[in-house]
């Protein structure tokens, strides 16, 4: 008796579980149907989508913006010597931040996840690039003389901040996705031969094909966008 009481007490329970399961399921798919979520989600999606493309535009038209300002800059020095200085000085400041555009011989290297599968000795995590990979890429060729950096047209300066963000690995606060393009200005034979030295970086990766380096006679790197700071100011110089 006291074994039937304990038998007809679970499947009670398991009826009244069962249940709750089934009305909690119908009532999660009536608030999915109610709430439109596939219909939000596209919204977002093509939401997302625009503002990508404001922020090019907008991006365009502050390269637009900065070359003006260098035209008149260069019209404003040639009014006079003492003026001219000014800019030139003006003009070297922008150079050396990185706020103006370069160009000379260097190397161009692209970065891409594996496309093999992984193997015994390999786990997938390897076969994909990461943000720290980007690093030492840049710590290597800056160490090797590299002049101007741009990863995916990202200016590489001392602000830069390259760091994983979801799917994406973000530089300046804007993600970029595999492949990653990095151009470095600079002597194409050094920098090319620090990065592929014996145990060096390309070395260090599992499979060849996720690294390739090319030499260029002419490389354009793209310029930084100016920064705004809100609580650094320059300090008054003593009187």
């Amino acid at each position: 008796m006291r074994n039937d009481s304990w038998i007809t007490k679970i499947t009670i329970m398991s009826v009244i579980l069962g249940m709750l399961l089934a009305v909690s399921l119908k009532t999660q798919q009536q608030v999915g149907v109610e709430n439109n979520v596939p219909t939000n989600l596209r919204a977002l999606i093509d939401a997302l989508r625009d503002s990508k493309q404001q922020n090019k535009m907008l991006k365009d038209q502050v390269g637009l913006l900065q070359e003006k300002i260098t035209t008149y800059e260069k019209q404003v020095g040639e009014g006079s010597p003492r003026a001219g200085a000014i800019i030139k000085e003006l003009q070297d400041a922008k150079f050396r931040a990185g706020l103006t555009p370069v160009e000379g011989a260097g190397i161009v290297l692209q970065l891409r996840d594996s496309p093999e599968k992984p193997s015994s000795g390999t786990a997938p995590i390897d076969l994909i690039i990461h943000d720290s990979d980007i690093r030492n890429f840049i710590n290597e060729l800056v160490n090797a003389g590299a002049e101007a950096i741009s990863v995916n047209d990202q200016r590489v300066t001392s602000r830069s901040a390259i760091r994983c963000a979801g799917n994406n690995i973000q530089i300046n606060n804007w993600p970029l996705v595999a492949p990653y393009e990095i151009k470095a200005v600079g002597d194409p034979k050094t920098l090319e031969g620090a990065l592929r030295m014996p145990q060096g970086i390309v070395d260090s990766f599992p499979d060849s094909k996720m690294v390739t380096i090319k030499q260029e006679n002419h490389i354009m790197v793209k310029p930084a966008e100016l920064t705004s700071y809100r609580w650094a100011k320059p300090m008054e110089s003593s009187r």
